[in-house]
C-alpha cells in the first residue's frame, strides 16, 4: 500500500504551520512589545526544551512494545493547536502569550524526529513511503507559508497569523488520525540488537555524536539569520513582506532539490552531500555579512538549494546509515535535537548580538558556519565501533 500521499499531507501541514510560527516568531513577539534580548532568550528556551525532550520521547518510542509514533504526533499537534487558541483570548498578559507561543514552537520542533521516523517505520512494515518526495512537499509548504503568512501580517495584522496557523495544525491532526495501525517492528531480538540506553548510545556512536556538533553549528547560523531576518531586512529598508518573499525564494529553490533527493543521492554519498551543504552555509554566511541591499539577500537565498535543501534529507539518511535499526528513532532524535540546540543557541546569540548591531550578528554567523563546516568535514566519514555492548561493559 502506498502511503506517500498521506505522509506528504502530514509533511505539508506540519511544515506549513511550523515554518510560519518559527520564522515569524521574532516579528510576532516584537510586535507585542517584547525586547529583542528577551525574544532571543524565549526562542532559545523553546529550542533547549525540544532538545531535552526529543531523545526522551524517542527512547520511549524505541523501547515500547506498541507502535506509538502516530499517537504521539497527534498529542503534540493538538497541544500546538491549543497554544494558538489560548493566545487568542482577549486580555491575555503579553508574557503569558509569549510563553504559549514558545510552547507551540517547542511542540512543533519535538515532532520532527517522530515525523521522520514514521516514514522508516511504515516502510519497514511493508508500506511504501517516498520520504524525499514527501519532504519536498513539506518544503513547498514552508515556502508557501512564508509568503502567505508574511502577506497576512502586513494586510490583516498579526492575530490572523495565529488563526491561519491554527487551521493548518488542525489539518495535521485530521491526517494523522487516518493512518493505518501497524505492529512495532521489534519483537524478540538478540542482546546486541536491543535498543541502547541514551548513555550507551553516546558511548557507541561517538563519531556520530561528534558530527552532530557540526550540524548544531550550522543550525545555529541558519536559525539566527532566519529568525532575525526581519531585523536584517529592516536595516536594509525592508519589512515583513520582504521577509516573506525571501523565505518564499528559499522554499521555492529548495523544494525540487528535496523532492528529487533520492535521485541526487545516487550521484553522490549522503556524507559528501552533507559537506556540500556545509560549504554552502559558509558561503551564505559570508554573503550575508557583505550584503548591501535587499536584492542581494534575495540572491543569497538561492543558496538554499545546496545548503538546507541538501542538509534536511541528507541528515535523515545519514542517521539511518550510521545508527542501527533498533536505535533508529533515537538516532533521528539526536540529529534533530542537535540541529534544534544549534537553533536555540543561534536564537539566543542573535538576540544578544543585536545589542552591538546587525553587523556583529552577521560576523558571528560566519564563525558559526565555519565551525560547522570544519566539524562536518572531519567527522562524517568516521566509523564507530561495531560491538557496543562489549564497549559499554569495558567502560
Amino acid at each position: 500500500m502506498n502511503l506517500t500521499y498521506r505522509y506528504s499531507a502530514i509533511q505539508f501541514t506540519h511544515w506549513a504551520s511550523s515554518t510560519g510560527a518559527a520564522v515569524f516568531a521574532t516579528t510576532y513577539l516584537l510586535d507585542k512589545g517584547i525586547h529583542s534580548g528577551v525574544v532571543g532568550v524565549l526562542l532559545a528556551l523553546a529550542g533547549i526544551c525540544s532538545c531535552l525532550t526529543q531523545p526522551v520521547l524517542a527512547s520511549f518510542a524505541d523501547r515500547t512494545e506498541k507502535f506509538v509514533l502516530t499517537q504521539m504526533m497527534i498529542i503534540m499537534s493538538a497541544l500546538c493547536g491549543v497554544c494558538f487558541i489560548l493566545q487568542l483570548i482577549p486580555g491575555i498578559p503579553v508574557m503569558l502569550m509569549a510563553v504559549f507561543y514558545m510552547v507551540g514552537i517547542w511542540s512543533s520542533d519535538t515532532m520532527v524526529p517522530l515525523l521522520n521516523s514514521i516514514s522508516v517505520a511504515y516502510n519497514d512494515a511493508g508500506y511504501f513511503v517516498n520520504y524525499g518526495a514527501a519532504r519536498g512537499v513539506g518544503a513547498v509548504a514552508s515556502a508557501m507559508s512564508s509568503l502567505i503568512v508574511g502577506w497576512v501580517i502586513v494586510k490583516f495584522g498579526i492575530t490572523w497569523m495565529l488563526i491561519l496557523l491554527l487551521a493548518v495544525r488542525l489539518g495535521s491532526v485530521i491526517v494523522l488520525v487516518g493512518f493505518p495501525q501497524i505492529e512495532q517492528s521489534r519483537l524478540l531480538v538478540r542482546e546486541e540488537q536491543k535498543s541502547l540506553s541514551i548513555y550507551e548510545f553516546f558511548i557507541h556512536y561517538r563519531w556520530y555524536c561528534i558530527s552532530l556538533l557540526g550540524i548544531a553549528f550550522l543550525g545555529m547560523f541558519h536559525a539566527m539569520t532566519e529568525n532575525y531576518l526581519i531585523v536584517i531586512m529592516n536595516a536594509l529598508g525592508g519589512n515583513s513582506s520582504h521577509v516573506g518573499i525571501a523565505l518564499f525564494i528559499e522554499g521555492a529553490v529548495a523544494a525540487p532539490a528535496i523532492f528529487f533527493y533520492y535521485k541526487i543521492r545516487k550521484l553522490s554519498s549522503d556524507t559528501n552531500l552533507l559537506k556540500v551543504a556545509a560549504v554552502s552555509f559558509l558561503i551564505k554566511a559570508v554573503g550575508f555579512y557583505f550584503a548591501g541591499n535587499i536584492t542581494t539577500v534575495y540572491l543569497l537565498e538561492v543558496l538554499q538549494i545546496s545548503s538546507y535543501a541538501l542538509l534536511a534529507p541528507a541528515q535523515v539518511y545519514y542517521a539511518k546509515e550510521k545508527v542501527k535499526a533498533n536505535d533508529m528513532i533515537k538516532g533521528q532524535a539526536f540529529m534533530t535535537a542537535a540541529y534544534a540546540l544549534g537553533c536555540s543557541a543561534g536564537n539566543f546569540a542573535g538576540g544578544q548580538l543585536l545589542n552591538w548591531g546587525v553587523s556583529a550578528m552577521l560576523g558571528a554567523g560566519i564563525v558559526m558556519a565555519l565551525a560547522g563546516t570544519v566539524l562536518v568535514f572531519v567527522t562524517v566519514t568516521k566509523k564507530d565501533a561495531e560491538n557496543c555492548r562489549k564497549l559499554t561493559k569495558i567502560l
